[in-house]
């Protein structure tokens, strides 16, 4: 079946635990071969994505990992992406890159293909290996330096269509993560190096995760910690406000610099003010602390704010709506709306537990930790203003609008592992990505290993007969009862159907159910069920066994096998 008949009780990371049940062999730092268990496991998250860009139209073609480097010079990428890009010389000494992404070239591919506007929108995808050359590649499939992904991009005439197609895709990603089956929370976040105006980001929720996310207790407004909005503290007026010499530099010369005011018990958030700055996008943002100033300290603030404001004419002061009401009256003559020249009042701060919600303006944020599986951007023309990709509308020329939309599949799979793998005695996988839904351990009767697996592959739930081809037989009979079970365990088969002394006698097998949020009652087809919530057991007779199984499995209300 893939182990080697081994499951410890020692606590173990899931990475290890994934190489030890057969799912992955590390080749390298940060590079792992995919086993066959493994591979199963990609195919059925691959077919469950293919089903749903496919529902909104997407068209699958394969994009070369081996690009040239001229395009994304025209984007500037090549210089913002920094070393992480991977890149080598082919026999004539031209430079080629190893793809992370694909924008550059799903835009010049449309570009020579596409001659009318009548051809839009257009939705591509692919799923292949991209390549990053991580610092510390850790956490086995997670932080990798080559992994599997899927990106789709879409192609619209105008905004407003651009949006439709980011609209339908959330939607789209929505349905693939309630198919997988792993809780998971949808949260707004920063566009980052790859750019645009509006951005999701997909998660596992996860104590082992390496972002947080900022959850409203009162709305459910989600958002990671770098965009998360929040409102001030009406309790905490008396704490002052920091003041903060902003500049940003794009290696030739100052393109912005001004003030950022916010509260003294928040931190300036450079995401938020680099989004600010006109021409700051990739240039290198120093924040440097001028001084803390509270009540008694209005002498020396007016003297800070009138210096640093005044000094230039492209000065700028931004103005955190948490600062604003601390400030001596006339310190700074700005409203809300920024209309003074050269200020800005606005959420200029990073977000964090225990702040006042800034959506509905009185739920608190709570930290949850989380593993990123999916992302998906609105670009906007950045791409093809770069490329020059247009198209006609209304009678004039107009660059396109694109989207683009990634989900991790490689990552999925340790992500699951990682949610699902909850009691240490191995891993236990939705229903919907196992590799094998249902094992059949023979302990005794192997005679009848047959009779039993024609009657498993005939059990319908949800009027699908879930388990057909998806059953493995451990036919290793040469190790013992323990092995062979503790090996189930690790694997996280689903379901594991035991034949054991009983059923020789009295056609009765051991059912070991091991599926992620399943809650079962004390009893089911007449027989009794034991379990701890994360693995639940029962002896049933062969006769009622497709009763069982379809009584206990629609019960599960993330059992997903509903929309597989």
């Amino acid at each position: 079946m893939g182990g080697d008949g081994s499951a410890g009780g020692v606590a173990q990371s899931t990475t290890d635990l994934l190489v030890k049940a057969g799912y992955l062999y590390q080749s390298s730092a940060g590079i792992y071969t995919l086993m066959p268990l493994a591979q199963r496991v990609v195919g059925k998250i691959e077919s469950v994505v293919d089903a749903e860009m496919q529902r909104v139209g997407g068209q699958k073609l394969s994009m070369p990992s081996l690009l040239t480097p001229e395009n994304w010079i025209a984007t500037g990428r090549l210089q913002s992406t920094g070393e992480e890009l991977f890149s080598l010389k082919d026999r004539k000494g031209s430079t080629m890159l190893l793809g992370p992404t694909h924008e550059e070239e799903i835009t010049a591919i449309v570009k020579d293909m596409v001659r009318s506007y009548r051809q839009y929108p257009l939705r591509l995808y692919q799923t292949t290996r991209k390549f990053r050359d991580e610092a510390r590649p850790r956490a086995g499939l997670l932080r990798g330096r080559e992994f599997i992904m899927k990106d789709m991009y879409s192609f619209d005439v105008t905004k407003d269509q651009a949006i439709s197609s980011f609209d339908a895709l959330e939607a789209a990603y929505r349905r693939c993560f309630d198919r997988i089956g792993v809780p998971y929370a949808v949260a707004d976040a920063d566009s980052g190096n790859i750019g645009g105006s509006l951005s999701k980001e997909f998660h596992f929720v996860s104590s082992a995760g390496e972002d947080t996310l900022l959850v409203c207790g009162g709305c459910g407004y989600t958002a990671n910690e770098e965009r998360a909005q929040s409102t001030c503290d009406g309790g905490s007026q008396g704490r002052g406000v920091g003041v903060y010499r902003v500049s940003a530099c794009d290696g030739k010369r100052v393109v912005s610099k001004g003030l950022a005011v916010v509260a003294a018990e928040h931190q300036p958030s450079a995401l938020k003010i680099r989004q600010a700055l006109p021409g700051a996008a990739q240039a290198t943002l120093a924040v440097v602390l001028e001084g803390t100033y509270g009540a008694d300290d209005e002498p020396a603030l007016r003297q800070v704010l009138s210096r640093g404001a005044g000094r230039a004419e492209d000065a700028f002061l931004l103005l955190d709506s948490c600062a604003e009401s601390r400030l001596p009256a006339g310190c700074v003559e700005a409203g809300r709306d920024g209309a003074s020249a050269g200020v800005q009042a606005g959420d200029w701060h990073v977000a964090t537990a225990g702040d006042v919600c800034g959506k509905c303006q009185s739920g608190r944020l709570e930290a949850q930790r989380a593993i990123e599986v999916g992302h998906i951007f609105y670009l906007g023309d950045k791409y093809s203003r770069a490329l020059d990709l247009t198209t006609l509308h209304q009678g004039q020329r107009t660059h396109v609008q694109m989207g683009c939309y990634g989900i991790g599949v490689s990552r999925i799979l340790q992500a699951a592992a990682e949610c699902c793998n909850a009691d240490g005695r191995g891993l236990r996988w939705p229903l919907a990505i196992a590799p094998y839904r249902a094992a059949i351990v023979p302990l005794d009767g192997a005679g009848r290993v047959e009779e039993l697996y024609s009657a498993l592959s005939a059990v319908h739930v949800c009027g699908s007969r879930v388990f057909e081809g998806e059953i493995a037989v451990d036919d290793r009979s040469h190790l013992s009862a323990g092995f062979r079970l503790h090996d189930a365990q690790l694997l996280g088969i689903p379901v594991t159907v035991v034949m054991g002394k009983r059923f020789a006698a009295e056609s009765i097998v051991e059912v070991q159910l091991r599926v992620p949020m399943l809650d079962l009652p004390s009893e089911i087809a007449g027989a009794t069920v034991e379990g701890d919530g994360y693995e639940y057991k029962a002896f049933v007779h062969a006769s009622r066994l497709g009763e069982f199984l379809a009584l206990a499995l629609e019960g599960s209300a993330r059992a997903a096998m509903c929309r597989l």
